[in-house]
């Protein structure tokens, strides 16, 4: 087979193999060559953190050895979302979507990694579609896990649920510009939980249909469309990406039925429709009066 990647035959990263990291098994020879000749090992001292939320992809990591924490910031509150241990690798999402870092990572003890910069990284995804397609399922996974793990909403399930949901999630992806709701559409088969980028919520302005009233900036973990649950009604308003977005479909049925098992995660759902239509109302009062804005806001929610 013809060679497709030049390596350097001085390389130095021999541990780099399939018995250490089963994820290379996907890998052609050349190209788990090539992966050794650019590898650079790095050793972290306990409590660094080699990846920072928000930042730029510019590496993808294998752990030799060691543990490392996840990280994820929701509002004001860092949540502890995992950990990853010897055998995993880390950084694939933001190196795949090309999209600042979702979560942080910060060693826990003594640890060994291998270093592999986003180029070559993106050069050999690439040439391999087995790599692109095991990388991004658990890209995928990962940031979904994350999600549910920090939505006030979704942390109130047990994990067993969550791991349903994430196994029967739809997975979506949207350019900035791109509508995820309209206002008025009936279709409410699905709810979404924001697994990267930025979105916002407005509504129609009552004197001007050239205008919309923003009254909701949405990002990592929140949730989308829950309102229309709530409600039973069409969507109560338009939800446009603002950057690259990507979600998690979660089928409406399944919330339901979820609301009537656990009474955690139906009261945090109502209370969630509640504070956001109290949003939309301080929004709409600014330009119509009371009993219009409670019309179009508190008052749809239905009696407990």
């Amino acid at each position: 087979m013809e060679e497709r990647f030049n390596v350097d035959e001085t390389a130095h990263a021999s541990d780099l193999d399939t018995q250490n990291f089963p994820l290379l098994a996907v890998l052609h020879d050349d190209e788990l060559r090539f992966l050794r000749s650019v590898a650079s090992p790095v050793d972290m001292a306990t409590e660094v953190e080699v990846i920072h939320e928000g930042q730029q992809p510019h590496s993808l990591y294998l752990v030799r050895a060691g543990l490392l924490m996840v990280n994820k910031r929701h509002g004001d509150t860092v949540y502890q979302v995992g950990a990853i241990t010897p055998g995993e690798v880390f950084g694939e999402a933001s190196i795949l979507f090309d999209a600042p870092a979702g979560a942080g990572v910060r060693t826990m003890e003594p640890t060994r990694l291998y270093q592999v910069d986003a180029p070559h990284v993106r050069g050999l995804i690439d040439a391999n579609a087995q790599l692109k397609r095991a990388l991004t399922q658990l890209a995928e996974h990962r940031s979904a896990a994350t999600a549910l793990a920090v939505n006030p909403i979704f942390a109130k399930l047990p994990q067993a649920v969550r791991e349903v949901a994430l196994y029967n999630g739809r997975f979506i992806s949207m350019q900035a510009g791109e509508t995820v709701l309209r206002e008025g559409d009936g279709d409410t088969r699905s709810m979404y939980v924001v697994l990267g980028g930025t979105a916002e919520a407005s509504v129609r302005h009552p004197r001007d249909a050239s205008k919309r009233i923003v009254f909701a900036r949405i990002g990592s973990g929140d949730e989308i469309g829950e309102i229309a649950v709530i409600t039973g009604g069409p969507h109560a308003a338009t939800v446009t990406a603002t950057s690259k977005l990507r979600l998690m479909a979660i089928a409406t049925d399944a919330v339901q039925a979820w609301r009537l098992r656990y009474p955690d995660f139906a009261f945090a759902l109502q209370a969630c429709v509640q504070r956001k239509l109290q949003h939309g109302l301080e929004a709409m009062r600014r330009v119509v009066d009371e009993d219009q804005a409670r019309a179009r806001t508190v008052d749809m929610l239905p009696p407990p």
